[in-house]
Protein backbone atom coordinates (compact mmCIF):
# COMPACT_ATOMS: atom_id res chain seq x y z
CA UNK A 1 0.00 0.00 0.00
CA UNK A 2 1.31 3.17 -0.86
CA UNK A 3 1.83 5.70 1.78
CA UNK A 4 -0.48 8.62 1.72
CA UNK A 5 1.12 12.00 0.01
CA UNK A 6 -2.08 14.45 -0.66
CA UNK A 7 -1.33 16.77 2.69
CA UNK A 8 2.59 17.19 2.01
CA UNK A 9 2.23 17.71 -1.52
CA UNK A 10 3.74 21.11 -1.28
CA UNK A 11 6.82 20.27 0.59
CA UNK A 12 9.12 19.24 -2.12
CA UNK A 13 12.63 18.03 -1.87
CA UNK A 14 15.59 17.89 -3.74
CA UNK A 15 18.69 15.52 -3.85
CA UNK A 16 21.43 18.30 -3.34
CA UNK A 17 24.03 15.41 -3.03
CA UNK A 18 23.73 11.63 -3.48
CA UNK A 19 26.51 9.01 -3.04
CA UNK A 20 26.00 5.14 -2.48
CA UNK A 21 22.14 5.73 -1.37
CA UNK A 22 23.21 8.54 1.38
CA UNK A 23 21.52 11.83 -0.31
CA UNK A 24 21.54 15.42 1.38
CA UNK A 25 18.16 16.73 0.35
CA UNK A 26 17.10 20.65 0.50
CA UNK A 27 13.65 21.70 0.74
CA UNK A 28 11.12 19.64 3.25
CA UNK A 29 11.41 21.94 6.26
CA UNK A 30 8.84 20.35 8.31
CA UNK A 31 9.95 16.06 8.60
CA UNK A 32 10.80 14.54 11.69
CA UNK A 33 13.34 11.81 11.92
CA UNK A 34 12.77 8.44 10.75
CA UNK A 35 9.79 10.11 8.34
CA UNK A 36 9.57 7.86 4.99
CA UNK A 37 10.31 9.86 2.16
CA UNK A 38 8.00 8.85 -1.06
CA UNK A 39 7.97 9.61 -5.06
CA UNK A 40 5.64 11.20 -6.70
CA UNK A 41 3.49 7.31 -6.65
CA UNK A 42 3.89 7.17 -3.08
CA UNK A 43 5.62 4.51 -2.73
CA UNK A 44 8.39 5.07 -0.13
CA UNK A 45 12.28 5.56 -1.45
CA UNK A 46 14.01 6.92 1.24
CA UNK A 47 13.93 7.61 5.21
CA UNK A 48 15.35 10.57 7.06
CA UNK A 49 18.04 9.94 9.50
CA UNK A 50 18.47 13.50 10.18
CA UNK A 51 18.19 17.18 9.59
CA UNK A 52 19.57 20.73 9.84
CA UNK A 53 18.54 24.07 8.95
CA UNK A 54 20.17 23.72 5.88
CA UNK A 55 19.56 20.46 4.80
CA UNK A 56 17.75 16.37 5.04
CA UNK A 57 20.29 13.90 5.73
CA UNK A 58 18.40 10.82 4.27
CA UNK A 59 19.33 7.26 3.29
CA UNK A 60 17.84 6.01 0.39
CA UNK A 61 16.45 2.61 -0.33
CA UNK A 62 16.41 2.50 -4.11
CA UNK A 63 19.46 3.08 -6.69
CA UNK A 64 17.05 4.40 -9.35
CA UNK A 65 17.01 7.97 -7.90
CA UNK A 66 19.97 10.38 -9.22
CA UNK A 67 20.17 14.36 -8.07
CA UNK A 68 17.40 15.61 -10.92
CA UNK A 69 14.89 13.30 -8.65
CA UNK A 70 11.92 14.63 -6.31
CA UNK A 71 11.18 13.54 -2.79
CA UNK A 72 8.18 14.24 -0.66
CA UNK A 73 6.97 13.76 2.90
CA UNK A 74 4.80 10.93 3.56
CA UNK A 75 3.65 12.53 7.16
CA UNK A 76 4.40 9.15 8.75
CA UNK A 77 7.23 7.71 10.22
CA UNK A 78 8.72 4.31 7.96
CA UNK A 79 6.79 1.50 8.24
CA UNK A 80 5.84 -2.31 7.62
CA UNK A 81 2.83 -4.18 7.00
CA UNK A 82 2.47 -7.03 10.24
CA UNK A 83 0.77 -10.45 9.65
CA UNK A 84 1.51 -14.07 11.01
CA UNK A 85 2.72 -14.52 7.34
CA UNK A 86 6.40 -13.17 8.41
CA UNK A 87 6.70 -16.84 10.07
CA UNK A 88 8.87 -19.20 8.12
CA UNK A 89 9.69 -16.55 5.26
CA UNK A 90 12.95 -14.64 4.62
CA UNK A 91 12.46 -11.15 4.03
CA UNK A 92 14.72 -8.20 3.38
CA UNK A 93 15.87 -5.02 5.94
CA UNK A 94 12.76 -3.57 4.34
CA UNK A 95 10.56 -6.26 5.08
CA UNK A 96 10.06 -7.39 1.42
CA UNK A 97 10.56 -11.36 0.65
CA UNK A 98 12.87 -12.45 -0.73
CA UNK A 99 12.49 -16.15 -0.25
CA UNK A 100 9.86 -16.52 -3.21
CA UNK A 101 7.29 -14.33 -5.20
CA UNK A 102 4.19 -12.62 -3.30
CA UNK A 103 3.74 -9.82 -0.78
CA UNK A 104 2.91 -9.89 2.89
CA UNK A 105 -0.23 -7.95 3.92
CA UNK A 106 -1.06 -6.70 7.07
CA UNK A 107 -2.00 -3.43 8.86
CA UNK A 108 1.04 -0.92 8.73
CA UNK A 109 3.26 -0.62 11.61
CA UNK A 110 6.06 1.94 12.55
CA UNK A 111 9.57 0.40 12.53
CA UNK A 112 10.28 2.94 15.69
CA UNK A 113 7.48 2.28 17.97
CA UNK A 114 7.72 3.48 21.62
CA UNK A 115 9.16 0.51 23.87
CA UNK A 116 7.09 -1.17 26.47
CA UNK A 117 6.32 0.74 29.83
CA UNK A 118 7.85 -0.55 32.86
CA UNK A 119 4.02 -0.65 34.31
CA UNK A 120 3.18 -3.31 31.49
CA UNK A 121 5.96 -5.21 32.01
CA UNK A 122 6.49 -8.23 34.73
CA UNK A 123 9.71 -9.73 35.99
CA UNK A 124 11.58 -12.62 34.44
CA UNK A 125 10.17 -15.70 35.68
CA UNK A 126 10.46 -18.05 32.73
CA UNK A 127 13.69 -19.71 31.00
CA UNK A 128 14.84 -19.46 27.39
CA UNK A 129 16.18 -23.47 27.41
CA UNK A 130 19.29 -22.92 24.46
CA UNK A 131 20.35 -26.74 24.45
CA UNK A 132 24.18 -25.59 25.26
CA UNK A 133 25.49 -26.85 28.71
CA UNK A 134 27.66 -23.85 29.70
CA UNK A 135 24.66 -21.58 29.10
CA UNK A 136 21.76 -23.33 30.53
CA UNK A 137 23.80 -24.34 33.83
CA UNK A 138 25.90 -21.49 34.73
CA UNK A 139 24.53 -18.11 32.12
CA UNK A 140 20.86 -18.90 32.27
CA UNK A 141 18.64 -16.57 30.06
CA UNK A 142 14.77 -15.60 31.05
CA UNK A 143 12.34 -14.51 28.75
CA UNK A 144 12.47 -11.29 28.83
CA UNK A 145 16.33 -11.26 28.70
CA UNK A 146 18.81 -8.96 27.10
CA UNK A 147 22.01 -11.18 26.80
CA UNK A 148 25.18 -10.27 25.03
CA UNK A 149 26.98 -12.44 22.73
CA UNK A 150 30.55 -10.59 22.76
CA UNK A 151 33.92 -12.09 21.11
CA UNK A 152 36.31 -11.66 18.29
CA UNK A 153 35.10 -13.44 14.89
CA UNK A 154 35.55 -16.87 14.13
CA UNK A 155 35.11 -18.33 17.80
CA UNK A 156 31.29 -19.04 17.29
CA UNK A 157 28.63 -16.72 17.91
CA UNK A 158 26.99 -17.03 14.85
CA UNK A 159 26.62 -20.55 16.01
CA UNK A 160 25.38 -20.41 19.19
CA UNK A 161 22.57 -18.19 17.82
CA UNK A 162 21.98 -20.64 15.37
CA UNK A 163 21.91 -23.46 17.95
CA UNK A 164 19.42 -21.73 20.30
CA UNK A 165 17.37 -21.04 17.31
CA UNK A 166 17.14 -24.57 16.38
CA UNK A 167 16.90 -25.87 20.25
CA UNK A 168 13.29 -24.85 20.31
CA UNK A 169 11.91 -27.22 18.19
CA UNK A 170 12.99 -29.32 20.75
CA UNK A 171 12.41 -27.22 23.90
CA UNK A 172 9.63 -25.04 23.11
CA UNK A 173 7.98 -24.86 19.88
CA UNK A 174 5.74 -22.09 20.73
CA UNK A 175 8.53 -19.99 20.86
CA UNK A 176 9.14 -18.06 17.63
CA UNK A 177 12.47 -16.93 16.47
CA UNK A 178 13.70 -13.66 14.26
CA UNK A 179 16.91 -13.85 12.99
CA UNK A 180 18.63 -10.80 11.68
CA UNK A 181 20.97 -10.80 10.00
CA UNK A 182 23.30 -7.12 9.24
CA UNK A 183 25.78 -6.89 6.84
CA UNK A 184 26.79 -10.54 6.29
CA UNK A 185 27.98 -11.78 3.27
CA UNK A 186 25.09 -14.16 1.16
CA UNK A 187 26.77 -17.42 1.90
CA UNK A 188 26.11 -16.91 5.30
CA UNK A 189 22.51 -16.04 5.01
CA UNK A 190 22.47 -19.18 2.53
CA UNK A 191 24.20 -21.57 5.32
CA UNK A 192 21.50 -20.53 7.91
CA UNK A 193 18.29 -20.55 5.87
CA UNK A 194 19.57 -23.72 5.05
CA UNK A 195 20.48 -25.23 8.36
CA UNK A 196 17.15 -23.71 9.45
CA UNK A 197 15.87 -25.97 6.90
CA UNK A 198 17.19 -28.85 7.05
CA UNK A 199 16.81 -28.84 10.95
CA UNK A 200 12.90 -28.42 10.29
CA UNK A 201 13.29 -24.60 12.70
CA UNK A 202 12.23 -22.47 9.92
CA UNK A 203 8.75 -23.11 10.19
CA UNK A 204 8.81 -21.07 13.30
CA UNK A 205 12.03 -18.72 12.40
CA UNK A 206 11.18 -15.59 10.34
CA UNK A 207 14.92 -14.29 9.08
CA UNK A 208 15.58 -10.63 8.47
CA UNK A 209 18.28 -10.04 6.18
CA UNK A 210 20.63 -6.76 4.91
CA UNK A 211 23.83 -8.81 3.06
CA UNK A 212 26.85 -7.35 3.06
CA UNK A 213 25.76 -5.97 -0.61
CA UNK A 214 22.29 -4.31 0.21
CA UNK A 215 22.21 -0.54 0.61
CA UNK A 216 23.31 1.63 3.88
CA UNK A 217 19.18 1.70 4.39
CA UNK A 218 18.93 -1.81 4.36
CA UNK A 219 21.47 -2.04 7.05
CA UNK A 220 19.80 0.85 9.50
CA UNK A 221 16.43 -0.52 8.71
CA UNK A 222 17.04 -4.46 9.42
CA UNK A 223 16.77 -4.66 13.06
CA UNK A 224 14.17 -2.57 13.54
CA UNK A 225 12.01 -4.40 11.07
CA UNK A 226 12.97 -7.72 13.14
CA UNK A 227 11.89 -6.29 16.32
CA UNK A 228 8.22 -4.70 14.82
CA UNK A 229 7.46 -8.35 13.91
CA UNK A 230 8.65 -9.82 17.55
CA UNK A 231 6.85 -6.75 18.91
CA UNK A 232 3.35 -8.10 16.84
CA UNK A 233 3.98 -11.71 17.85
CA UNK A 234 4.54 -10.51 21.38
CA UNK A 235 1.36 -8.69 21.50
CA UNK A 236 -0.34 -11.70 20.34
CA UNK A 237 0.57 -13.59 23.49
CA UNK A 238 3.57 -15.66 22.02
CA UNK A 239 7.09 -15.71 23.31
CA UNK A 240 9.60 -13.91 20.94
CA UNK A 241 13.65 -15.00 20.68
CA UNK A 242 15.42 -12.46 18.34
CA UNK A 243 18.95 -12.95 17.56
CA UNK A 244 20.93 -9.72 16.22
CA UNK A 245 23.71 -10.79 14.08
CA UNK A 246 25.61 -8.47 14.59
CA UNK A 247 25.20 -4.81 15.90
CA UNK A 248 28.58 -4.01 15.23
CA UNK A 249 27.87 -3.81 11.52
CA UNK A 250 25.24 -1.87 12.30
CA UNK A 251 27.14 0.66 14.06
CA UNK A 252 30.21 0.39 11.32
CA UNK A 253 27.13 1.01 8.55
CA UNK A 254 26.07 3.68 10.64
CA UNK A 255 28.98 5.28 11.25
CA UNK A 256 30.22 5.11 7.30
CA UNK A 257 26.87 7.03 6.91
CA UNK A 258 27.55 9.88 9.45
CA UNK A 259 30.84 10.22 7.77
CA UNK A 260 29.45 10.59 4.48
CA UNK A 261 27.14 13.23 5.99
CA UNK A 262 29.54 15.04 7.68
CA UNK A 263 28.68 14.94 11.42
CA UNK A 264 31.10 15.64 13.45
CA UNK A 265 32.51 12.24 14.76
CA UNK A 266 33.15 11.00 18.32
CA UNK A 267 35.04 8.26 20.05
CA UNK A 268 36.39 6.20 17.60
CA UNK A 269 34.52 8.02 14.74
CA UNK A 270 31.45 6.80 15.65
CA UNK A 271 28.85 9.36 16.23
CA UNK A 272 27.39 10.06 19.42
CA UNK A 273 24.04 8.68 18.69
CA UNK A 274 24.51 5.07 18.30
CA UNK A 275 24.10 4.40 22.00
CA UNK A 276 20.23 6.07 22.09
CA UNK A 277 19.86 3.98 18.61
CA UNK A 278 21.19 0.72 19.74
CA UNK A 279 19.52 1.33 23.36
CA UNK A 280 15.92 2.18 21.68
CA UNK A 281 16.29 -0.91 19.89
CA UNK A 282 16.91 -3.06 22.84
CA UNK A 283 14.87 -1.95 24.93
CA UNK A 284 12.01 -2.98 22.95
CA UNK A 285 12.73 -6.69 24.51
CA UNK A 286 10.96 -7.79 27.44
CA UNK A 287 8.13 -9.42 29.59
CA UNK A 288 4.61 -8.54 29.38
CA UNK A 289 2.28 -8.89 32.27
CA UNK A 290 -0.48 -11.97 31.69
CA UNK A 291 -3.32 -9.09 32.54
CA UNK A 292 -2.09 -7.31 29.40
CA UNK A 293 -1.87 -10.87 27.24
CA UNK A 294 1.60 -12.34 28.16
CA UNK A 295 4.21 -12.77 25.95
CA UNK A 296 7.84 -11.93 25.90
CA UNK A 297 10.52 -10.63 23.64
CA UNK A 298 14.27 -12.12 24.42
CA UNK A 299 17.01 -10.00 22.14
CA UNK A 300 20.22 -11.70 21.57
CA UNK A 301 22.07 -8.93 20.32
CA UNK A 302 25.79 -10.27 18.74
CA UNK A 303 28.98 -8.03 19.02
CA UNK A 304 32.14 -8.75 17.38
CA UNK A 305 35.38 -6.87 19.09
CA UNK A 306 39.41 -6.87 17.99
CA UNK A 307 41.77 -8.86 20.03
CA UNK A 308 38.97 -9.55 22.92
CA UNK A 309 38.86 -5.74 23.58
CA UNK A 310 35.59 -5.73 25.22
CA UNK A 311 36.73 -1.70 26.09
CA UNK A 312 36.27 -1.04 22.51
CA UNK A 313 33.28 2.07 22.19
CA UNK A 314 30.54 -0.48 20.63
CA UNK A 315 31.54 -3.14 22.99
CA UNK A 316 30.88 -0.97 26.22
CA UNK A 317 27.62 0.60 24.67
CA UNK A 318 25.55 -2.71 24.15
CA UNK A 319 27.27 -4.16 27.50
CA UNK A 320 26.02 -1.29 29.46
CA UNK A 321 22.11 -1.82 27.40
CA UNK A 322 21.93 -5.21 27.98
CA UNK A 323 21.17 -7.94 31.13
CA UNK A 324 24.69 -9.77 30.75
CA UNK A 325 27.42 -10.89 28.53
CA UNK A 326 28.44 -14.25 27.05
CA UNK A 327 32.10 -13.83 26.77
CA UNK A 328 33.94 -16.36 23.68
CA UNK A 329 38.04 -16.52 24.41
CA UNK A 330 40.47 -17.16 21.68
CA UNK A 331 42.40 -18.82 24.27
CA UNK A 332 39.91 -21.71 25.25
CA UNK A 333 39.07 -22.08 21.40
CA UNK A 334 42.46 -22.72 20.96
CA UNK A 335 42.83 -25.44 23.37
CA UNK A 336 39.67 -27.00 21.81
CA UNK A 337 37.09 -25.71 24.12
CA UNK A 338 33.89 -25.39 21.92
CA UNK A 339 31.58 -23.21 22.94
CA UNK A 340 35.02 -21.07 24.21
CA UNK A 341 32.64 -19.59 26.83
CA UNK A 342 34.63 -17.84 29.13
CA UNK A 343 32.40 -18.42 32.71
CA UNK A 344 34.46 -15.92 34.70
CA UNK A 345 33.91 -12.67 32.29
CA UNK A 346 30.74 -14.10 31.42
CA UNK A 347 26.90 -12.75 33.71
CA UNK A 348 23.43 -13.17 33.26
CA UNK A 349 22.08 -10.63 35.75
CA UNK A 350 18.21 -12.09 35.11
CA UNK A 351 18.05 -15.63 34.00
CA UNK A 352 19.31 -17.52 37.41
CA UNK A 353 15.36 -16.52 38.52
CA UNK A 354 13.81 -18.02 35.65
CA UNK A 355 16.26 -21.36 35.50
CA UNK A 356 14.40 -24.34 35.75
CA UNK A 357 14.61 -25.72 39.73
CA UNK A 358 16.11 -28.84 38.76
CA UNK A 359 18.67 -27.82 37.04
CA UNK A 360 19.16 -24.87 39.20
CA UNK A 361 19.71 -27.04 42.39
CA UNK A 362 22.02 -29.40 40.95
CA UNK A 363 24.12 -26.83 39.42
CA UNK A 364 24.34 -24.29 41.80
CA UNK A 365 28.07 -25.36 42.46
CA UNK A 366 29.46 -25.28 38.71
CA UNK A 367 31.18 -21.80 39.11
CA UNK A 368 32.53 -21.94 41.96
CA UNK A 369 33.84 -25.39 41.43
CA UNK A 370 35.35 -24.01 37.76
CA UNK A 371 36.62 -21.04 39.98
CA UNK A 372 38.45 -22.57 42.16
CA UNK A 373 39.67 -25.30 40.30
CA UNK A 374 41.54 -22.59 37.97
CA UNK A 375 43.35 -21.22 40.75
CA UNK A 376 44.03 -24.34 42.55
CA UNK A 377 45.67 -25.60 38.67
CA UNK A 378 47.86 -22.19 39.41
CA UNK A 379 49.74 -23.20 42.31
CA UNK A 380 50.18 -26.90 40.51
CA UNK A 381 52.09 -24.79 37.76
CA UNK A 382 53.99 -23.47 40.92
CA UNK A 383 55.08 -27.61 41.91
CA UNK A 384 53.18 -26.42 45.37
CA UNK A 385 52.72 -29.34 47.43
CA UNK A 386 48.70 -29.87 46.72
CA UNK A 387 46.38 -31.31 49.25
CA UNK A 388 44.50 -34.43 48.35
CA UNK A 389 41.28 -31.96 49.07
CA UNK A 390 42.64 -29.62 46.46
CA UNK A 391 43.51 -32.37 44.20
CA UNK A 392 39.90 -33.73 44.19
CA UNK A 393 38.78 -30.45 43.38
CA UNK A 394 41.05 -29.74 40.76
CA UNK A 395 39.67 -33.33 39.34
CA UNK A 396 36.23 -32.21 39.80
CA UNK A 397 36.86 -28.78 37.90
CA UNK A 398 38.71 -30.67 34.82
CA UNK A 399 35.47 -32.73 34.86
CA UNK A 400 33.10 -30.33 34.52
CA UNK A 401 34.84 -28.36 31.78
CA UNK A 402 35.27 -31.59 30.13
CA UNK A 403 31.30 -32.06 30.55
CA UNK A 404 30.52 -28.67 29.33
CA UNK A 405 32.10 -29.03 26.09
CA UNK A 406 29.67 -29.91 23.45
CA UNK A 407 29.62 -30.30 19.81
CA UNK A 408 28.33 -27.68 16.82
CA UNK A 409 24.14 -28.30 16.64
CA UNK A 410 24.14 -30.51 19.35
CA UNK A 411 21.84 -29.36 21.41
CA UNK A 412 20.70 -31.15 24.94
CA UNK A 413 17.14 -30.95 26.78
CA UNK A 414 17.45 -29.18 29.91
CA UNK A 415 16.05 -32.30 31.68
CA UNK A 416 18.98 -34.20 30.10
CA UNK A 417 21.68 -32.11 31.68
CA UNK A 418 19.65 -32.32 34.95
CA UNK A 419 20.65 -35.97 34.75
CA UNK A 420 23.98 -35.65 33.64
CA UNK A 421 25.18 -33.13 36.32
CA UNK A 422 23.25 -35.06 39.58
CA UNK A 423 25.54 -37.70 38.13
CA UNK A 424 28.52 -35.94 38.28
CA UNK A 425 27.65 -34.56 41.75
CA UNK A 426 27.28 -37.82 42.95
CA UNK A 427 30.75 -39.08 42.01
CA UNK A 428 29.33 -41.43 39.42
CA UNK A 429 32.48 -40.40 37.08
CA UNK A 430 35.06 -40.45 39.81
CA UNK A 431 36.83 -43.29 39.08
CA UNK A 432 36.73 -42.90 35.47
CA UNK A 433 39.56 -42.02 33.56
CA UNK A 434 39.61 -38.66 31.79
CA UNK A 435 39.44 -40.72 28.62
CA UNK A 436 35.97 -42.07 29.44
CA UNK A 437 34.04 -39.06 30.40
CA UNK A 438 32.38 -38.15 27.09
CA UNK A 439 32.02 -41.99 26.55
CA UNK A 440 30.08 -42.17 29.85
CA UNK A 441 28.34 -38.80 29.01
CA UNK A 442 27.10 -40.11 25.52
CA UNK A 443 26.19 -43.44 27.00
CA UNK A 444 24.12 -41.92 29.91
CA UNK A 445 22.52 -39.68 27.46
CA UNK A 446 21.47 -42.74 24.96
CA UNK A 447 20.08 -44.78 27.74
CA UNK A 448 18.08 -41.75 29.49
CA UNK A 449 16.20 -41.10 25.80
CA UNK A 450 15.71 -44.92 25.25
CA UNK A 451 15.12 -46.82 27.78
CA UNK A 452 13.98 -44.46 30.42
CA UNK A 453 12.24 -41.49 29.22
CA UNK A 454 9.83 -41.93 31.85
CA UNK A 455 12.51 -40.01 34.07
CA UNK A 456 12.99 -37.37 31.71
CA UNK A 457 9.55 -36.54 31.84
CA UNK A 458 8.87 -36.96 35.40
CA UNK A 459 11.55 -33.94 35.53
CA UNK A 460 9.87 -31.91 33.37
CA UNK A 461 6.27 -32.55 35.57
CA UNK A 462 6.65 -32.57 39.04
CA UNK A 463 9.17 -31.64 41.97
CA UNK A 464 12.35 -32.42 41.95
CA UNK A 465 12.15 -34.61 45.23
CA UNK A 466 13.43 -37.15 46.97
CA UNK A 467 11.93 -39.91 45.58
CA UNK A 468 12.36 -38.75 41.88
CA UNK A 469 16.38 -38.06 42.81
CA UNK A 470 16.58 -41.57 44.32
CA UNK A 471 14.84 -43.18 40.88
CA UNK A 472 17.62 -41.15 39.09
CA UNK A 473 20.26 -43.00 41.38
CA UNK A 474 19.08 -46.55 41.17
CA UNK A 475 18.90 -45.79 36.97
CA UNK A 476 22.82 -44.86 37.47
CA UNK A 477 23.77 -47.79 39.25
CA UNK A 478 22.36 -49.97 36.13
CA UNK A 479 24.15 -47.30 33.46
CA UNK A 480 27.55 -47.14 35.28
CA UNK A 481 27.43 -51.34 35.58
CA UNK A 482 26.45 -51.63 31.78
CA UNK A 483 29.38 -48.87 30.71
CA UNK A 484 31.78 -50.17 32.50
CA UNK A 485 31.05 -54.37 31.56
CA UNK A 486 30.88 -52.51 27.65
CA UNK A 487 34.41 -51.09 28.30
CA UNK A 488 36.09 -54.36 29.88
CA UNK A 489 34.39 -56.31 27.42
CA UNK A 490 36.01 -53.93 24.59
CA UNK A 491 39.07 -54.47 26.46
Amino acid sequence: MPYTTTRHRKEVGHIESLFSGVAKITGLPHVFLNEALVDGDGAAVGVVVGFNEHAVDALLMTDQLDVESSLYRSGLPVSIPVSDTYVGRVVDGFGHPIDRPGKIEGDRVSLFGPAMPIIDREPVATPVTTGIKIIDTTLPIGRGQRELLIGDRKLGKSTIAQDMVIHQRRADPKVYCIYVLIGQPVQKLQEAVGLFEESGALRYTTVVAATSGDSYAAHYLAPFTGITIAEYLRNKGSDVLIIYDDLTKHANSYRDTALLFGRAPGREAYPGDVFSLHAQLLERAGKRKKELGGGSITAIPIIETQEGDITSYIATNIISITDGQIYLERGLYQKGFIPAVNVGLSVSRVGSKAQHAALKEVTGGLRLALAQQKELQKLTQLETTVSAASKKKIYRGELILELLKQDKHETIPWAEQVVLFYLVEHGYFDDLDHTQWRDFERHVRELVQTRYGDVLSAIHERAFDDELKNKIIAIAGDVKEEFVTGESSQQ
